[in-house]
C-alpha cells in the first residue's frame, strides 16, 4: 500500500512509544489510588522510559522533517530554451502535468513571475509549502539601454482567470492566520544559448536552475 510504504518509521515508533508511555501512566495513577506502591514505582520508571523515548523521537522528527519543510523545492516546469537569431529565441515551457507552451522572445535571458503565497515558516514545517500562480513570461535584455530601446516581448502563463493577488489570495482566505506573506516573485537566466532549465517553487519564491544541477 502506497501510504505504508512511505510511513516514516521513525514516527510510528514515536506513536507505539508515546502510546505506551500513556498505558504506564494510567497504570500508575491507577495502582497510587489502590496504594500499590511496589508496583507503582516499576509503572513509574515504564513510563518514564517510554516517555522520554518518545520524546527524544519527536524531536529527531522535528528536526528533520522541519528541514525539509524548510528547504523544499517543487519542480513546476521544465524551461527549453532554443536561440533563433541575435537576442531572439524560443522559450518552451513543459509543466508538471505534462501541458506545453512555447513563446518567441526577445533579448539576452528569459524571466518568468508568479504570485506566491509564502506561509509562515512553522507551517511549511507541517508540511504546507507555498502556494503559487504563474504569471508571465517575458524576455529581459543585459542591456539597460537595449530594454528601454529595443522590441519587448512578454506573454501570459496559463492565465484562464486574469486574477491579480489581492483576488487570487481570497481563495485562500479561510488560511489567512498560516499566512506570512504574499508577494511577486521572479527568475530570470540566460537564453544565448541552447540550455534547458528546472523552474523550481522553493519556500521564498521561484528559481530557475540548469538541469543538470538537478541530476
Amino acid at each position: 500500500m502506497p501510504v505504508i510504504e512511505h510511513l516514516n518509521p521513525m514516527i510510528v515508533i514515536a506513536a507505539i512509544t508515546g502510546l505506551l508511555s500513556f498505558y504506564y501512566f494510567f497504570a500508575l495513577v491507577l495502582r497510587l489510588k489502590k496504594l500499590r506502591l511496589i508496583k507503582a514505582v516499576s509503572r513509574l520508571f515504564s513510563f518514564l522510559f517510554f516517555g522520554l523515548v518518545s520524546a527524544a523521537i519527536a524531536i529527531i522528527i522535528l528536526g528533520t522533517e522541519g528541514y525539509r519543510g524548510l528547504t523544499k523545492e517543487e519542480k513546476v516546469a521544465r524551461v527549453e530554451i532554443n536561440p533563433t537569431g541575435s537576442q531572439t529565441y524560443q522559450a518552451r515551457l513543459i509543466f508538471s502535468n505534462g501541458d506545453e507552451q512555447v513563446f518567441s522572445l526577445n533579448g539576452d535571458e528569459v524571466l518568468i513571475d508568479a504570485y506566491v503565497l509564502k506561509w509562515k515558516p512553522w507551517v511549511n514545517i507541517l508540511g504546507l509549502h507555498s502556494a503559487y500562480r504563474l504569471d508571465r513570461v517575458s524576455g529581459r535584455y543585459r542591456s539597460i539601454s537595449d530594454e528601454k530601446q529595443k522590441p519587448r516581448s512578454v506573454f501570459a502563463i496559463n492565465n484562464k482567470g486574469g486574477k491579480g493577488i489581492a483576488e487570487w489570495r481570497e481563495d485562500y482566505s479561510v488560511l489567512t492566520v498560516l499566512l506570512d506573506v504574499e508577494h511577486g516573485s521572479a527568475s530570470f537566466a540566460s537564453a544565448e544559448q541552447r540550455k534547458e532549465y528546472h523552474l523550481m517553487v522553493t519556500t521564498d519564491g521561484l528559481l530557475l536552475r540548469p538541469a543538470q544541477e538537478n541530476l
